[in-house]
């Protein structure tokens, strides 16, 4: 079972980080491993990934890339209780299911969005895995198959190469400061200039939180 983990701690704390993140992926898998009736067994492997790398040295300033946090991503493979090895000879069923849960942040800063994003993809997590079954399910009795035990469960890399949660505006941060400009239009020379710069925080936090996992059964 392989499902991704995100941790953050402060800069120059990666194996902080790291253990958080790796504590994120177990209880995520097992969130999935109720939902779906089997047991985690130990962790196989790891690959971590901390997407701000290299990190300027800033001195004392907090700009986008000098925010005081490390903030890395695991893909954790844990083994799955009892089940088979190898699906060799065997026929495979694959189910894809998708989850989603609101995302309810208290306050308007980036420790509290943080949280409330982990927190919105942990309970979205269980229903992504039923769905999978579901549609696993479903697969098998239209080709005539009966499910047999679960193989494994994979939660797919983002297409975008990053992973959201590690932050908007730098690691960690999901609030800063964005630049508008204000331009008006010359009605005698057409063209337009900038009349005004403004400087505004903006947070980002997102509705809800979505969760795409594939679970493979083998066929009987």
């Amino acid at each position: 079972m392989t499902v991704s983990g995100v941790g953050f701690a402060p800069l120059g704390g990666r194996d902080r980080a790291t253990a958080r993140a790796i504590g994120d992926a177990r209880r995520r898998g097992e969130a999935v491993a109720t939902a779906l009736g089997v047991s985690l067994a130990g962790l196989n492997s790891v690959e971590v990934s901390a997407p701000f790398d290299p990190r300027p040295d800033c001195g004392d300033r907090r700009s986008r890339r000098c925010a005081p946090l490390d903030a890395v991503t695991v893909e954790a493979t844990f083994a799955i209780a009892g089940g088979p090895d190898s699906s060799e000879g065997a026929r495979e069923v694959t189910g894809i299911g998708a989850g989603v849960a609101p995302v309810d942040a208290q306050r308007r800063t980036s420790p509290s969005i943080r949280r409330s994003l982990r927190a919105a993809r942990l309970a979205a997590t269980p229903g992504a895995a039923e769905a999978a079954r579901v549609n696993a399910q479903a697969a098998a009795t239209a080709s005539g198959l009966q499910l047999g035990q679960l193989f494994s469960v994979v939660e797919p890399s983002n297409v975008y190469g990053y992973e959201p949660l590690l932050g908007a505006f730098g690691p960690g941060r999901f609030c800063g400061v964005v630049r508008r400009v204000r331009i008006r239009f010359d009605p005698e020379t057409g063209t337009r200039r900038v009349v005004r710069r403004i400087r505004t925080r903006r947070c980002y936090s997102p509705r809800s939180a979505g969760v795409r996992l594939e679970a493979t059964y083998l066929g009987a």
